[in-house]
C-alpha cells in the first residue's frame, strides 16, 4: 500500500486529506495550527501537529518512511514560501523519494525544484483553466487536464440532439477524439460498437486540447 504524507491544511492540503481518504492508501498529515489538524482529524487517524521546517517533528510524524509527500503550504505570505522551501529541503533530507510542491506562481515552481520539489502542482491555475473551459462551453459540466495538451471533457448532449450510432460518428478517425464512458439515467457505460448516443446523455471524452471543440460542436 503506498504511504503519502500530506504538510499544510489549509483548504487545499484538507481537500486533499479528504480525496485520499477514500482512497486506499496510508495517509499522514501535519500543520502547526491545532484548528487545521482537528479538522483533518475528521477524516483520518494520523494527523499530527508538528513544524514541516523541523527534521525531527518529521521523524515523528513517521514522515521519512513514506513513498510521496505532498507539501500543500499556499504562498499568500513570503514567510509561507520560505516553510515551502525548508519544507522540501528537508524532505529531501529524510530521504523522501517523490515530493509534490504546491506553487501559486511560476517563479515559486521554479525555485522548489531547484530545492528538490520532484514535481509542481498549480492550484490556482487548475481552478481558473477549469472554470474558463466550463463557462466557454456551456454543456460541459466539468473538465481535467490529464497531461500536457491532453484533456478529459464531461459533457451533456444536447435535449435537441438526434440519436446517433457511435460507430457514425467515428470519433476517432475523424476527430481524433475517444469516447472513454457514458452516463445515462445514473448509469455508467463504457461504449461499444453497438451504443448509440442519445439526447441527455452525459460522456467523457479525451482528446488534445485543440481537438476537442470540433467535436463538442456536435453534441451541443
Amino acid at each position: 500500500m503506498k504511504s503519502i504524507a500530506i504538510i499544510g491544511l489549509s483548504r487545499f492540503g484538507l481537500s486533499l486529506v479528504q480525496a485520499f481518504s477514500k482512497l486506499d492508501v496510508e495517509l499522514v498529515a501535519i500543520d502547526m495550527d491545532e484548528d487545521a489538524v482537528r479538522k483533518a482529524g475528521d477524516y483520518i487517524q494520523n494527523v499530527f501537529i508538528a513544524d514541516s521546517t523541523n527534521i525531527d517533528s518529521l521523524k515523528a510524524a513517521g514522515i521519512g518512511n513514506v513513498d510521496h509527500a505532498i507539501v500543500a503550504i499556499g504562498q499568500n505570505e513570503r514567510v509561507n514560501l520560505t516553510t515551502s522551501i525548508i519544507s522540501v529541503i528537508k524532505l529531501k533530507e529524510l530521504g523522501v523519494k517523490e515530493i509534490t510542491a504546491r506553487a501559486d506562481e511560476d517563479d515559486y515552481a521554479e525555485v522548489l525544484m531547484l530545492v528538490g520539489a520532484t514535481n509542481i502542482v498549480m492550484p490556482l491555475d487548475i481552478a481558473a483553466e477549469r472554470i474558463a473551459n466550463k463557462i466557454a462551453a456551456g454543456h460541459v459540466l466539468d473538465y481535467f487536464n490529464v497531461r500536457r495538451d491532453y484533456d478529459v471533457y464531461e459533457v451533456k448532449i444536447s435535449d435537441s440532439f438526434e440519436p446517433l450510432p457511435i460507430t457514425h460518428l467515428d470519433s476517432r478517425t475523424k476527430y481524433k477524439i475517444n469516447i472513454l464512458l457514458i452516463e445515462r439515467g445514473k448509469k455508467l457505460h463504457i461504449p461499444t460498437k453497438d451504443t448509440i448516443l442519445e439526447p441527455g446523455d452525459e460522456i467523457f471524452v479525451f482528446g488534445k486540447k485543440q481537438d476537442i471543440p470540433k467535436i463538442l460542436a456536435i453534441f451541443n
